[in-house]
Parts: structure tokens; C-alpha cells; sequence
């Protein structure tokens, strides 16, 4: 028989509205390092003249390695609670990142990104976890402000101040400054993170991924996660080459592939911060309905455009239609009453799983095809499990009474 027990011996928890607060500073913080762990690689593998196929490995090995301790760090989360978590990766991740700006070829430093890779899922699915135990208190409204200041700090800050930090200081001085915030984080997300702990002592970590996997079963879990993943892969592939299609395709600078990243990282914010409220209203249908389909739109402006304007409102669709997913994603798990450990560890795998596929199938999809065309890809597989679309279709099908 398993014995289960929540224990809550730490001091309490923080006020709600100093929580709130509390917590997306830390994601802003958080958003800023990844942002410029990002632009860092990018502009690693440009000097070291890297192939397509090989950008693809190189940013596809932290995501491979994220995606595979995903399901373990929500096991770790529940028992030794998310504060102890965090504060620890944080620390791994201080020691890990600075090793790839010593990378001299592309595999070494795919090598080093798979190691470091490692420590970012404890960190992310404590955040996670966090987040959704508070969410009902903190309001559904307000759902998307975690996702959106962390990627305020991705898509915005970060990539600014990677590519400031890059010109001043090199990729390897650049490097140097993100290990120092994650030590600051360190000790930030240890002082505000949830200490809920779930005591399972007859389960195995390989017995609690298999409950987490359990969740599945669940066809809302299981919706919600093959959105989620495939946002990854659109996520994935977009953050990896649009600086690369910008540089080689269109023979832009860097700087100005980076615009498009911070323009559709901004789009993404600003959705997530003032939309909530109007998601609500719209319900869970319609809105996913709107995302699918300014989604969709985006990447056929992605893939078709041939000039910068077409470019950007791509981006700017594409966002917004991954927005407003995460926003009802969000809001479902929060109120599921499941686990939040456990489907924290899921929904982050999911998403980090979608990531490493679209950064590697993208890279090796462009062995044989022009990189830009590899976002119309996408497209049907998106219209396969769009609902609107689907239900579009049987009606087309349907027979007459």
C-alpha cells in the first residue's frame, strides 16, 4: 500500500500579491539569461561557420537533454520541493554554461550545451510548479503573466543584451555574465519558490515517471500537451534558424535577424500581459480557434514572404497564435486539481520535446530543402489537430439526415 503525505514545514508562503510580484521578476530574470544563452549560440555556431544541419544538432542537444529530465525533475520537485530544487540547478547551471564559450568546433559545443542542458528543466518545472498551485489564487486572468515576462526576458531584453554583452565582452566574456544570474536566481528562487513536498515512500523515480504518465489517459492532459508540444516545434525551429535564414537566405546582418526575434517575442508578451481578461470572456474553444489560426496564417507568411515586411507579420501572427494557446493551456491544467508536480514535468517535457524537433528536424529538413520553406511544413500537421478545422471538414463530409 503507498503511503502519501504532504509535509509544510517550512515558514508560509508569501501574501499573494508579493508572490505575484515576486515571481515574474524572477521570471524576467530568468527569460533574460535564456534570451542571451540564445543569441550566444547563434552567434557561436556563425563563427565557427557551423552547417545548417549542424546549428540544428547543436541547439537540438539542450533541448534533447532538457526534454529527458523533464519527467525526473517533476518526481524530484514533489519530493524535495521546488525552492530546494531550484536554488540547486541554479547553481549547476552557474558552474555548466560558461564551459561552451570554450567550444572550438560545433560538436564540443553541442557537447557542452547537452551537459548544461541538464540542470534547466529542475529550474524551469519548479517554476512550473510553483505558478500552477498559485494560479487560483492568483487569478486566471493574470495566467499569462509568468509565460509572459519570462518571455519578455527570451524574445526581448535577452536577445538585446546578449547582443550589447557579445559586442563588448565576446561570446566567452558574454557567457560569464549569464553564470553570475543564475547564481543571483539561486538564491532569489529559493527565498520565494512553493516548499510543498509530497512524500511517496514505497515509489521508485522510474515508478513516479510512470504515474506522470498516467496523466495521459486524461484526453484534456493529453490535448493540452500535443499543443503545447506542437508549439514547441514551431517554437524550435523559428528561434534556431530565423537569424540563420535572415544572414544566409537574405544576406541581412545579424542584428537584423535578431529584430525579428525581439519583435516576435514582444508580440508574444504584450498578448500574454493584456489578453488574459479577453481569453476568458472568448472561452477555451473560440480562443484556441483564433491561435490555430493566426498560427497558421504566420507560417505561410513565414514561408512565402520575400522581403521584411512579410517576414515580421509572420512573426507577429505566429505569436500571437502561440499566445493565446499557452493562455488557455494554462488555465486548464491550473484548474485540473491533478499534481501540479506531475503535470508540470509533462507539460514542460512536452514543450521541450517539441523544441528539440523542430531545431533538429529543421536542421536536417534542410539537407535537402530551402530553410524557409520548412514552415510550411508545419502547417498540416497544425490543421490535423485544429478543432475548427476538423470540425470544418466533417461538416464537409457529414451526410445529410
Amino acid at each position: 500500500m503507498r503511503q502519501s503525505n504532504i509535509l509544510d514545514t517550512q515558514p508560509p508562503l508569501l501574501a499573494t500579491h508579493h508572490f505575484t510580484f515576486a515571481f515574474v521578476g524572477l521570471a524576467l530574470m530568468s527569460g533574460i539569461t535564456i534570451g542571451m544563452n540564445k543569441i550566444l549560440v547563434t552567434l557561436l555556431a556563425l563563427h565557427l561557420n557551423a552547417e545548417s544541419w549542424q546549428i540544428g544538432l547543436l541547439i537540438g542537444a539542450e533541448s534533447l537533454s532538457m526534454m529527458l529530465m523533464s519527467l525526473p525533475a517533476g518526481i524530484f520537485i514533489s519530493r524535495f520541493s521546488a525552492r530546494w530544487v531550484y536554488g540547486i540547478s541554479s547553481l549547476g547551471a552557474m558552474a555548466l554554461y560558461p564551459l561552451i564559450g570554450y567550444s572550438n568546433s560545433w560538436y564540443l559545443a553541442a557537447m557542452f550545451l547537452f551537459i548544461a542542458g541538464i540542470c534547466i528543466p529542475f529550474r524551469v518545472v519548479a517554476m512550473n510548479t510553483s505558478w500552477l498551485e498559485r494560479l487560483p489564487e492568483v487569478g486566471t486572468s493574470r495566467g499569462g503573466w509568468y509565460r509572459g515576462t519570462l518571455m519578455l526576458g527570451i524574445g526581448l531584453v535577452g536577445p538585446l543584451l546578449g547582443n550589447l554583452a557579445s559586442s563588448h565582452f565576446g561570446v566567452h566574456g558574454s557567457y560569464w555574465i549569464t553564470s553570475i544570474l543564475f547564481a543571483v536566481m539561486s538564491f532569489y528562487g529559493f527565498s520565494i519558490l512553493s516548499h510543498t513536498r509530497i512524500i511517496e515512500s514505497s515509489k521508485s523515480v522510474r515508478g513516479g515517471v510512470k504515474d506522470m504518465l498516467r496523466h495521459l489517459a486524461d484526453p484534456m492532459v493529453r490535448q493540452v500537451c500535443i499543443y503545447d508540444g506542437l508549439g514547441g516545434m514551431v517554437r524550435g525551429f523559428f528561434g534556431t534558424f530565423i537569424i540563420i535564414i535572415a544572414v544566409r537566405q537574405f544576406n541581412w546582418s545579424a542584428q537584423q535577424g535578431i529584430t525579428l526575434m525581439v519583435v516576435e517575442g514582444a508580440t508574444f508578451v504584450a498578448v500574454l500581459l493584456l489578453l488574459g481578461h479577453f481569453v476568458a470572456k472568448l472561452g477555451e474553444k473560440v480562443t484556441y480557434n483564433l491561435s490555430h489560426g493566426s498560427l497558421i496564417t504566420g507560417l505561410l507568411f513565414l514561408g512565402l514572404s520575400g522581403g521584411i515586411v512579410g517576414l515580421l507579420t509572420g512573426a507577429v501572427l505566429q505569436a500571437v497564435g502561440q499566445a493565446l494557446n499557452h493562455l488557455v493551456n494554462i488555465s486548464r491544467l491550473a484548474h485540473s486539481g491533478k499534481n501540479m508536480g506531475h503535470v508540470s514535468g509533462l507539460f514542460t517535457m512536452v514543450g521541450m520535446a517539441g523544441g528539440f524537433a523542430g531545431a533538429t528536424l529543421g536542421g536536417f529538413l534542410s539537407k535537402g530543402f530551402v530553410l524557409q520553406d520548412i514552415f510550411l511544413f508545419w502547417i498540416p500537421i497544425w490543421l490535423a489537430v485544429c478543432p475548427g478545422f476538423r470540425g470544418f471538414i466533417s461538416s464537409i463530409f457529414k451526410k445529410p439526415a
